[in-house]
């Protein structure tokens, strides 16, 4: 989907995303991942690095992703996910409009695409329908910082004027999205902050499991 494809973006976020591997982000990954099992929708794969984190209890992988530059960048770990035995189905689709049936998945992934999607409120909603009941939602998303704080201040300043997201792939550091899960009536008890990534805008991090 042309609109949401920014080639620039995913050159560099695939750049970042490796540097990432090496330091708390892939761990984090695999934690998050951790409780994951069946068949596993991921909402926005950007170029896959968390189909490098699935556990054996994952038996098959569907993932949805609107920008063709981050599709092609994923292939190559998609790839390789196929090749150690995991089903995977890539398909060009957003969040908002899932070309699932109801109730058709075990676990929903997101990780770092909340902030960019259209409508926060849309995609979890479709997450829910297509969630089997029962089901659990893995997150792994840059949050906005506490109210006051000097991280917080700096989310806003480089907000002003749409700066921030027209460099980051539509990425808005300013996202509540433990107050969006919980909006949508999902559990987030559990969900724990961290600081993660040495980019003070996204440093702080929302990630854990969550059900509805």
């Amino acid at each position: 989907m042309a609109a949401h494809d920014h080639p620039l973006f995913t050159r560099l976020y695939e750049v970042i995303a490796d540097l990432g591997e090496h330091s708390q982000l892939g761990a984090a990954r695999s934690e998050v991942l951790s409780g994951a099992y069946g068949r596993l929708l991921i909402v926005g794969l950007g170029p896959g690095h968390d189909l490098d984190h699935l556990p054996e209890t994952v038996t098959s992988v569907v993932a949805v992703e609107p920008s063709d530059s981050m599709r092609a960048a994923s292939l190559p770990r998609v790839e390789a996910a196929r090749a150690r035995g995991t089903e995977v189905e890539l398909i060009d689709a957003v969040g908002e409009a899932l070309p699932l049936p109801d109730d058709s998945v075990d676990c929903v992934l997101f990780a770092y695409v909340l902030c960019s999607v259209d409508s926060v409120e849309a995609v979890l909603a479709e997450a829910r329908r297509v969630l089997h009941p029962g089901g659990s939602v893995c997150v792994l998303e840059h949050v906005r910082a506490d109210a006051g704080t000097w991280t917080e201040r700096m989310q806003r300043v480089v907000s002003i004027g749409g700066m921030w997201p027209r460099l980051a792939g539509g990425c808005r550091c300013t996202q509540d999205t433990r107050a969006a899960l919980a909006g949508a009536g999902f559990h987030v008890e559990d969900l724990v902050e961290r600081r993660l990534v040495n980019v003070p805008v996204v440093n702080w991090t929302l990630m854990g499991s969550s059900r509805p």
